[in-house]
């Protein structure tokens, strides 16, 4: 117990010298101001991260929901995203941190209600082990001596509404709790030898959210087709199930569309290792096989962040949906392997194993 209160000791110590703890209310007050009015651009096209929420998303509801830790750390909730199978949260962090920050990192349990059943004609859950994931984070904005403008931290958090044993419905309101157990702050200092060194600081302190939200704008939009589509490739029989399509998710259910095979030191997958969906209008999407480690089908899907690809989905009238075929990559020696890029000749994506929707009449 006396170490650990020597620990908090020399953090307190040291954080008020980097100027991580305000010393005053005026200064947080400040800060608070400075981020509530802080507009955060975390758009897909300008690269700023691979993520699963873009301020710039039609679709996106604006929350700002601002809490801060007794450090001085702010957390502004900034947007909310419910899509087909997903409900995404973004975070704007800021605070007096050092200099030569490297990152902030934010720790986070998402709870969503309420669960229900599977609906009657829904589809059987595959089996699959859940792994860590790493959150995705961007510095959206550097701290400005000039100014005495703090950084800001972009942070992001999905939470799946399919699952093993039970789905949210996004036409229905979602109750949503955040809480925060943990925020570390990563930062450069100098070593005596000249180098540079790692510091981090870990604010423990309790942070909590509660909000309402749905998606019944976008699942007004969505239209299911029973497709019961087969077809056979090389003796392999495939099923295309059912078909969700909206202009920011399309999801196609499948039974098992590929496969493991051992090669030298490793495994590759063959069959079909991607689904291209074809609009009347020229827009091609790629439909990637379905996480089953986190989701609970076997399928084929694509979220769609980009504006101008939502805006030309909302006005198509046919798609096309084609397997895309790949009998083995490419042998680069024996014991390694690459795969082609979609939409090369290595692909084998025939019309003859293709089904056309009408979307719109």
């Amino acid at each position: 117990m006396k170490n650990r209160i020597n620990w908090i000791m020399f953090f307190l110590l040291t954080m008020t010298a980097l100027g991580l703890i305000p010393g005053t209310a005026s200064a947080e007050t400040t800060n608070e101001d400075f981020l509530r009015n802080f507009e955060g651009v975390y758009a897909w096209e300008k690269g700023l991260y691979q993520g699963a929420i873009d301020s710039a998303n039609p679709y996106s509801k604006p929350l700002r929901i601002l809490k801060t830790t007794e450090s001085g750390i702010n957390v502004l909730l900034d947007r909310v995203l419910v899509t087909e199978d997903e409900l995404a949260v973004s975070f704007l962090i800021s605070g007096d941190f050092p200099q030569d920050l490297i990152d902030v990192q934010m720790f986070a349990d998402i709870d969503v209600g309420p669960l229900l059943p599977y609906p009657s004609h829904s589809f059987e859950a595959v089996r699959g082990e859940p792994e860590d994931r790493w959150p995705i984070r961007r510095i959206l904005s550097e701290k400005n001596e000039d100014s005495g403008e703090p950084p800001v931290v972009l942070d992001t958090r999905t939470v799946l509404l399919i699952r093993h044993d039970g789905y949210i419905s996004p036409t229905d309101p979602i109750r949503v709790r955040v809480r925060i157990p943990l925020i570390t702050v990563t930062w450069l200092y100098p070593a005596t030898d000249g180098t540079f060194r790692e510091q981090r600081y870990f604010e423990d302190e309790l942070l909590e959210f509660e909000f309402e939200t749905d998606g019944a704008e976008l699942a007004a939009q969505t239209k299911s087709f029973q497709l019961d589509h087969t077809f056979e490739i090389g003796g392999q029989p495939y099923e295309f199930h059912n078909f969700r399509f909206n202009p920011m998710q399309l999801i196609l259910f499948t039974g098992p569309a590929w496969e493991y095979v051992e090669a030298g030191r490793g495994a590759y997958l063959t069959g079909i290792p991607y689904v291209e969906a074809a609009a009347d209008d020229g827009t091609i999407i790629y439909l990637d096989p379905s996480d089953t480690y986190f989701r609970p089908y076997n399928g084929f899907t694509r979220k769609i962040l980009k504006p101008e690809i939502i805006r030309a989905l909302e006005q198509i009238k046919t798609l096309t949906l084609t397997p895309c075929y790949l009998p083995k990559p490419v042998i680069k020696d024996e014991k390694s392997y690459s795969y082609p890029r979609r939409g090369s000749a290595a692909f084998d994506c025939s019309s003859e194993w293709a089904v056309t929707l009408n979307i719109r009449d």
